[in-house]
């Protein structure tokens, strides 16, 4: 944003923001039904099965067996999310693909200008669309305490600042792979029955046979 429309217009919002409480509360959805279930499952492992989180070859392990589940159930709840209605103020209900679709061919696909914005005074865009009455739910607080440091800055309209000194970063850089390719295939067939179950409680089985496969392939790094 910055780069197309100019630094220091205030153009994007750097660091937590209070202006769009939905994607706050979107993000405590996805921690409730999927985040959590699998750092419960990953904790369990660890204190139970075996799994050394200062291994980088078991960080490679976890990726190469689970990955592909948990992209396949954030992909179910996008879709499950894009069609579920949400609670509109002074409005009837309606879904994030109904708005998004049927909005713009209804309105038109808007851009960058905006009269209304346009006309807005810095103090007026400072507050615009503030969900203030969002901004007292006790779960997006709750979520935004957890997830957020305290030490992260954030950006103002009043002033045109831009990015802040200190942002929330997380460096998630791919381990590698410790296998070779012939035995990373050996390894796929062999769990592919279990990768493609759907319970929860295959997980552990699927974590235990997997290390004890990769330990029979490469002793010294699992």
């Amino acid at each position: 944003m910055e780069s197309i429309h100019g630094e220091r217009r205030g153009s994007y919002i750097w660091g937590r923001s209070v202006h769009n409480v939905r994607i706050e509360r979107l993000w405590v959805d996805v921690t409730a039904q999927v985040g959590a279930t699998w750092a419960d499952h990953f904790t369990m492992l660890e204190l139970h099965h075996g799994l050394d989180i200062n291994n980088a070859n078991h960080i490679w392990l976890l990726h190469f067996i689970f990955l592909p589940r948990i992209n396949e159930q954030l992909s179910f709840f996008a879709q499950s999310w894009n069609q579920h209605h949400l609670q509109i103020r002074n409005g009837p209900n309606r879904s994030p693909a109904d708005m998004f679709g049927f909005d713009m061919l209804v309105h038109g696909v808007r851009g960058s200008q905006h009269q209304d914005v346009d006309n807005m005074t810095a103090e007026e865009l400072e507050v615009f669309g503030v969900d203030w009455e969002g901004l007292q739910d006790e779960g997006v607080l709750n979520s935004r305490q957890q997830n957020n440091p305290l030490s992260e800055d954030s950006s103002s309209w009043i002033g045109r600042t831009g990015p802040p000194e200190h942002l929330n970063e997380v460096n998630l850089d791919a381990p590698n792979a410790p296998l070779l390719p012939q035995e990373q295939y050996f390894l796929q067939q062999s769990l592919q029955p279990l990768m493609q179950s759907a319970e929860n409680t295959d997980i552990i089985i699927l974590w235990t046979q997997g290390l004890a496969l990769a330990r029979n392939l490469n002793s010294h790094m699992f």
